[in-house]
């Protein structure tokens, strides 16, 4: 099964013994190069043996703070940085915080940054999450497919899906269509972290 995926996501709505239980297929999958992605809902800490076969971590606030073990309070601009680093040091290669409606901060080995949303009428705010969360997988197994990664273009890709899911009424109906995604254009908000 391993040696013809070229990537898996998941998330911890398993139990997390279901979960730690993959640690062998996640094992598996690094040796023969196939990637992961953790999209940590509900998030519960797991060891770090678990982290270092993860090539993406995607979180929100709340997620990080528990996957790292702080207060809630304790994310903040202040802290991003150094919980993505925390994250990046265990072995994860990429992190992707997301910040609700003030967009999303992104780390791997060649930096770290905020980017922010975009300025949109908010009908409803159901899926945004997962939306980003799709976008930013899609996007780069679009690029891995292409033999490049730029974590950033993922986030500004996933931030664009986001914010036309929420432009619309329902969480399936809300999902864009990639064209719709490409074709996107809005101001970005002024929220800052």
């Amino acid at each position: 099964m391993c040696s013809r995926a070229c990537a898996s996501r998941t998330d911890l709505v398993l139990p997390v013994e279901f979960v730690v239980f993959g640690k062998q297929l996640l094992s598996e999958g690094d040796q023969n190069g196939i990637d992961f992605c953790l999209s940590a809902a509900p998030a519960t800490p797991v060891g770090n043996c678990f982290y270092r076969h993860l090539t993406h971590l995607l979180v929100n606030e709340s997620e990080a703070a528990i996957m790292s073990g702080r207060d809630r309070d304790e994310v903040n601009q202040e802290s991003l940085s150094t919980i993505a680093h925390e994250f990046l040091d265990r072995g994860m290669k990429n992190v992707v915080i997301t910040l609700a409606a003030k967009g999303a901060f992104y780390a791997n080995a060649d930096g770290s940054a905020h980017y922010p949303t975009y300025n949109v009428i908010i009908k409803d705010t159901t899926g945004a999450g997962d939306t980003f969360t799709g976008a930013c997988s899609s996007d780069y197994l679009r690029q891995k497919a292409k033999g490049t990664w730029d974590i950033r273009s993922a986030v500004v890709r996933a931030n664009k899906a986001a914010a036309i899911t929420i432009m619309n009424v329902g969480a399936q109906d809300g999902i864009p269509w990639s064209d719709e995604i490409d074709r996107f254009d809005a101001p970005h908000s002024e929220a800052s972290i």
